[in-house]
């Protein structure tokens, strides 16, 4: 079992290493599903069930950081759960995410999604050129995944909070798009500067927490 995965870590580092895009390829996979499966939240958590947890968090924190969807009223929080659910199967290892069907049936909008994938891709060309295996201590073994799942799931509950002042997620947001592209590339430093933004997200539930209680 030990050498399957180290074998597929190489393979995926090989291809890392000759240019490929992990980040376009993630969104080019999910613009196909938003058009093959729908844009109902049962849809999306559908296409997401085989994918990695890295490509996982780096598809829904992207949509968070974008105003056209994380702007959308309760669309953040939506969200925000999807990336506890999809944590939470990762610790287990189970398939087939189960979600209520008032929220499976929620719409959130194709048009929207579209417009939001569109506005990424140029963003995601750049950041490929920058994804490399590196660091790899800090992403690679069990328990540095492990710390990094759990933070996330700390940072998407964090936005049940911040989303009552408007902008006030965008850190916890990065964060958790850092850690997922630090898992989809096996690199380190945006996994350090994902831990920099969860002290900037400290500060943002701080202040919320003073105007909102």
């Amino acid at each position: 079992m030990n050498l399957c995965v180290d074998i597929t870590l190489a393979i995926q580092e090989d291809r890392m290493s000759h240019g490929t895009r992990p980040l376009e390829d993630v969104l080019d996979d999910f613009a196909e599903s938003v058009n093959r499966e729908g844009t109902s939240v049962g849809a999306l958590v559908h296409s997401f069930e085989d994918r990695s947890l890295g490509a996982v968090l780096v598809i829904l924190s992207a949509l968070l950081l974008i105003p056209v969807i994380g702007g959308v009223p309760g669309a953040a929080d939506v969200i925000a759960g999807l990336i506890l659910i999809f944590i939470a199967q990762s610790w287990f290892g189970k398939k087939g995410v189960w979600v209520p069907k008032f929220i499976a049936k929620r719409e959130i909008g194709e048009d929207k999604l579209n417009a939001a994938i569109e506005k990424a891709r140029p963003w995601a060309q750049r950041v490929d050129k920058l994804l490399k295996p590196r660091l790899s201590g800090l992403v690679r073994n069990w328990p540095a995944r492990l710390l990094i799942s759990v933070i996330c799931a700390v940072l998407a509950a964090s936005v049940f909070i911040l989303g009552f002042v408007p902008f006030a997620m965008t850190p916890a947001a990065a964060a958790i798009l850092a850690f997922g592209l630090a898992l989809l590339g096996r690199d380190g430093l945006l996994a350090l500067i994902g831990y920099l933004f969860v002290g900037g997200t400290a500060v943002a539930i701080w202040h919320v927490w003073g105007i909102v209680f």
